[in-house]
């Protein structure tokens, strides 16, 4: 899911859990990219709509996508974490690593004509910063930044830290901190106004967003002209989409079709480990949340190999581990065997239950498949699941809602996805840390642990590598005892490209990065 912090789910894929504001829709205002344009274009295929047009007001990993080809940060990342400049062109810190200057680009116009200057970036980010209307990327930022100022250079931004933050160039590189127009007003919920090297061209409810290629980009120009962005959550669509031509680009394309065009001259598959985790966040305030043994039964109830299996075609990996492998502070703490379904019975019937469980789970429409495969599985272990199948909208407001709404809706469990790219306190501290608890953010279960969140507080600031390695591994420790969730896997990021396609980045956080994108042929109609 991001979270509301948000793609959790929404995922950070951010989440990133894939959900997390209501979608912000409505047909906007601008006229489509003429024919000739589009003969020169890219169709990309996603399993959702976005949220929002504002970088700052989502953390949908398929929104940032959209956004990511119109907007620009200070800085980028490639998909291993490396640093590079973007509108700032170089940067120094003090001893402390707490006080940030950045030299900025010069002669860089936003699409709506106004030349960039150091008072739009440091407005940019007051809106991230502004406690009394926060945005949904908000509340990442306001744990790490004090303040963002100007200095007596006149294209130079200054960042005051509350704290030192090892990972701080890696945040800039997020989507939501992007730069964005002062002059947009209200209207960028709907209408991007960024630097980058497309513009927004049109946002029909429902069905696409179009751009073209920005004329007055100040680097070099895309060589493709126009892009189009559809979106759909069913499979088959998803597939017949790449085969028709429809589309050149299917995102999280499912592992069946992934499987089945393996080999195929026709498609490229790319696959990024570096995927979103899936978990289910266990209501700390219901009778299934508050008894460990209860807990630790779900858990031992899970075959997540066979879930890697049947659902990802073994495209994943099952979860050892509230961090994803990808992690450089990855550490297993996972009972072996991780699935047992008799343990899991005596955990129940220690717990008062000698009859079995009834849990209730919240999931959105795509990932009902999940929940399905849970069902049939739990009931080895008498763990009766009852599913909650939500469109999205719906969906985020359950997941969440507060813990006397859950308690009114009877829910004892939220299944959702996230995924934070290499920064190990993004992950943890949305979905574990008692101050990310709903609807604050994408603590679904509302868990809570003095000892988890100054391990985690610590992690974040620590400059030392083997502290810092020392702290996590703590804290993975504690997560894994405590079974505040049940985590199922992380799933590989899978996109099914055509074969004259070249050119796509997966950014750290899941979002795709198609500014560079090249095609060998002429488009299809």
């Amino acid at each position: 899911m991001g979270d509301r912090d948000h793609h959790m789910t929404c995922r950070y894929r951010l989440p990133l859990l894939r959900t997390v504001l209501l979608a912000c829709m409505g047909v906007l205002a601008t006229s489509p990219a003429p024919a000739a344009e589009l003969s020169q274009g890219l169709s990309v295929m996603q399993p959702e709509p976005p949220r929002s047009m504002d970088p700052a007001d989502q953390v949908a990993t398929d929104t940032s996508s959209i956004l990511n080809a119109m907007y620009e940060g200070l800085v980028r990342a490639d998909a291993d974490g490396t640093i590079h400049p973007l509108l700032a062109t170089s940067w120094t810190h003090d001893e402390q690593a707490t006080t940030w200057d950045f030299t900025l680009r010069r002669n860089v116009r936003f699409h709506d004509g106004h030349t960039m200057t150091a008072q739009d970036v440091v407005h940019s980010f007051g809106r991230l910063l502004d406690k009394d209307a926060p945005l949904a990327g908000s509340s990442r930022f306001m744990a790490v930044v004090d303040t963002v100022t100007t200095t007596d250079e006149d294209m130079t931004v200054r960042f005051h830290l509350h704290r030192p933050y090892p990972d701080f160039l890696l945040l800039l590189s997020f989507s939501q901190a992007s730069v964005t127009s002062p002059h947009a007003g209200a209207s960028l919920s709907r209408h991007a106004d960024g630097t980058g090297p497309f513009r927004f061209g049109e946002w029909k409810s429902s069905e696409y967003v179009t751009q073209s290629r920005n004329p007055d980009y100040w680097g070099a120009q895309p060589d493709i002209a126009s892009v189009r962005w559809i979106w759909s959550a069913e499979p088959s669509v998803m597939d017949m989409s790449l085969h028709t031509g429809d589309s050149d680009i299917v995102s999280d394309l499912p592992a069946l079709y992934a499987q089945q065009m393996q080999g195929d001259p026709r498609f490229i598959i790319h696959d990024d480990a570096n995927g979103p985790l899936y978990w289910i966040a266990i209501n700390m305030d219901r009778r299934a949340g508050s008894d460990l043994r209860i807990r630790q039964a779900l858990n031992y109830a899970t075959d997540r190999q066979a879930l890697v299996h049947a659902l990802l075609r073994d495209r994943g990996q099952p979860a050892r581990s509230p961090l994803q492998p990808s992690s450089p502070y990855f550490v297993s703490y996972a009972p072996d065997p991780q699935y047992d379904p008799e343990r899991a019975r005596a955990l129940l019937a220690e717990a008062g239950l000698p009859t079995g469980l009834s849990f209730s789970l919240a999931v959105q429409e795509m990932d009902e498949p999940i929940a399905e495969a849970l069902q049939d599985m739990w009931k080895k272990s008498g763990i009766t699941l009852h599913i909650s199948r939500l469109e999205g909208g719906v969906y985020a407001a359950e997941a969440f809602a507060s813990p006397a709404q859950k308690e009114a809706l009877r829910l004892d469990g939220v299944l959702a996805s996230w995924s934070s790219g290499f920064i190990a306190d993004m992950q943890l501290r949305p979905l574990f840390y008692s101050g990310s608890a709903a609807p604050a953010g994408a603590n679904l279960g509302f868990f809570h642990d003095p000892d988890v969140d100054a391990l985690i507080n610590a992690g974040a600031v620590e400059t030392s590598g083997d502290r810092r390695r020392a702290i996590y591994a703590r804290v993975q420790q504690l997560i894994m005892h405590d079974a505040p969730a049940v985590l199922l896997y992380t799933r590989d990021t899978l996109v099914g490209m055509r074969a004259d396609i070249s050119g796509l980045v997966v950014r750290p956080d899941g979002a795709l990065d198609i500014t560079h994108v090249t095609r060998n042929r002429q488009s299809h109609s």
